[in-house]
């Protein structure tokens, strides 16, 4: 009985120093099984919404909204300071962005949440620009919705 005990040991020692040892072998951090499940699970749609994301990013830091305007879906929420509320075309909204923008200089927007799971991904972020001379900053969110094979901006919120 002792001898079979100290043979599973022995076998369970073996295995785990050859587990460590196997070329190739990605080793993920035990004390974060979720990031590991995000990694397996991460698909082409959930890449391409993150694309999307880091152009949006570019394109209202830039005041390049051209980059940006092919992305919207036919109709879009957008809520921003000022009164601008509703669903607007996509036309629209690149007028109602451009108009925003031309009153600041954008500095920095980083989405720095993100959900890119399911549906609707979305993103949130600050959006820090000057206006009147001073540092300001806002809060940016954006949601996704697939639309005719592709992500397509379906809301646009600053606050």
């Amino acid at each position: 009985m002792r001898s079979t005990a100290l043979v599973l040991m022995a076998i369970l020692v073996v295995l785990q120093s050859t587990e460590a040892q196997l070329p190739g072998q990605r080793i993920l951090p035990r004390k974060a099984p979720a990031i590991a499940r995000e990694l397996q699970s991460r698909s082409p749609y959930q890449a391409e919404a993150r694309k999307l994301f880091a152009v949006i990013e570019r394109g209202i830091v830039s005041s390049s909204l051209s980059s940006v305007s092919t992305h919207f879906a036919q109709q879009v929420f957008v809520n921003m300071p000022g009164g601008e509320s509703g669903y607007f075309s996509a036309n629209q909204t690149v007028s109602i962005l451009q108009r925003y923008c031309s009153s600041r200089t954008s500095l920095a927007l980083e989405f720095s949440r993100f959900s890119d799971i399911g549906s609707t991904p979305f993103a949130t972020g600050r959006l820090t620009f000057n206006s009147r001379g001073r540092r300001e900053s806002a809060q940016v969110y954006v949601s996704l919705r697939f639309q005719d094979s592709r992500w397509v901006i379906n809301q646009f919120n600053i606050y």
